[in-house]
């Protein structure tokens, strides 16, 4: 039989489903077209792994981020104002990007917007949408909105191609040097020799930084969350059945101007702690690797045990849920108050993130 010159590299593509539903299949046809256009342009195969739920990452996917990147795989996250509402497509973007940091190779995240670029602008508070605005995303908008092979989805999907083939070719000559952290011969004895020891305490010296980091965290977010919670039920009782709908609208500018505060410092707050969180989970997948070189099981649980760095999160995580119960009892009053809307988004934002975070950790744990 004869030998095929095709090689192939692999894409991987995360995307909120209702987004797919909404633009009738086309982010599958967006997939299939980007498949097809590498493969005419290079004559090479594009692996994309486009739908998580059979991606064969398996559940511990993020362990397996860095090689990835170090193999010069691209994630292209594609991006409506959806896909900052989905926890999956949040951990997904933040685990990738965080991991790409550490390797100094956040240029193979290529996002792509296909709908929303007005809303993504560094200074937007969810943070992940100020991460794409730094990503410098590429604009898919009209050639979404003219369909499938139209001439500007062609032309769109041809030019993005480009930039893949570039990217890929760019992160193939790096290859050598992202792997060298954290890389062992083959044949060694010890799977921690002299490099792998560096690298090993050298994460252990950074996550005993962002624990440090952490602890400190916790304690602001949970200060936070009980000074918002107190306002929110001081002045709950503001707003009661039987108010006329000027007396309804003054009193929710009331509370609103009460809350102000309160929600932007529950939302800066939540923020830092999830950023530090996300950083320390990129750490931990570098543990990871590390420790499952070890050949004796006894070895690897010593070794695991000293690198979990925070305790059990359960009753942070209580908190939080008691304050997102506050919030959804505030649902019925926001709908008809702008200002009360506004002043509640950034807590809303805060709890997401400290939920988005408590979420990490309680994966740590379960991996002990």
């Amino acid at each position: 039989m004869e030998t095929g010159l095709s090689q192939a590299n692999r894409l991987f593509i995360s995307y909120a489903h209702a987004d797919n539903d909404l633009f009738g299949d086309a982010v599958r046809a967006f997939a299939e077209s980007l498949r097809g256009f590498y493969a005419a342009k290079t004559g090479n195969d594009l692996s994309v792994f486009f739908d998580r739920e059979s991606i064969g990452w398996g559940d511990d996917w993020r362990s397996q981020i860095d090689g990835e990147l170090e193999n010069a795989s691209i994630f292209m996250p594609v991006i409506t104002m959806q896909y900052f509402n989905r926890p999956a497509c949040r951990d997904e973007l933040n685990a990738f990007n965080q991991s790409a940091k550490r390797l100094g190779a956040q240029y193979l995240i290529l996002p792509v917007v296909i709908a929303g670029a007005s809303f993504i602008r560094t200074d937007h508070p969810i943070p992940e949408v100020a991460t794409i605005e730094a990503l410098q995303y590429r604009n898919l908008e009209e050639a979404f909105l003219a369909g499938q092979g139209t001439a500007e989805w062609r032309r769109a999907l041809s030019a993005l191609t480009d930039e893949l083939i570039s990217l890929i070719s760019r992160a193939e000559q790096a290859a050598p040097a992202l792997s060298q952290r954290g890389q062992h011969d083959a044949d060694a004895n010890d799977p921690l020799d002299d490099d792998g020891d560096s690298d090993f305490l050298s994460d252990m010296a950074e996550m005993d930084q962002l624990t440090s980091v952490m602890t400190r965290e916790v304690q602001q977010v949970q200060a936070d969350l009980q000074v918002w919670s107190d306002v929110v039920k001081e002045n709950a009782s503001r707003i009661k059945p039987g108010l006329t709908a000027q007396q309804m609208r003054a009193a929710s500018i009331v509370v609103a101007n009460e809350l102000k505060g309160p929600s932007q410092g529950l939302h800066d707050s939540g923020v830092q702690f999830a950023e530090t969180v996300e950083k320390a989970d990129a750490v931990m997948n570098s543990f990871k690797e590390h420790i499952s070189r070890l050949p004796d099981q006894e070895q690897r649980d010593s070794l695991r045990g000293l690198v979990i760095p925070v305790q059990d999160s359960t009753d942070l995580r209580n908190v939080v849920s008691n304050m997102a119960g506050l919030l959804d009892s505030m649902a019925s009053v926001e709908v008809m108050s702008a200002p009360l809307r506004k002043s509640l988004k950034p807590a809303r934002i805060g709890i997401t993130k400290i939920q988005d975070a408590v979420r990490i950790v309680d994966r740590w744990l379960s991996d002990i």
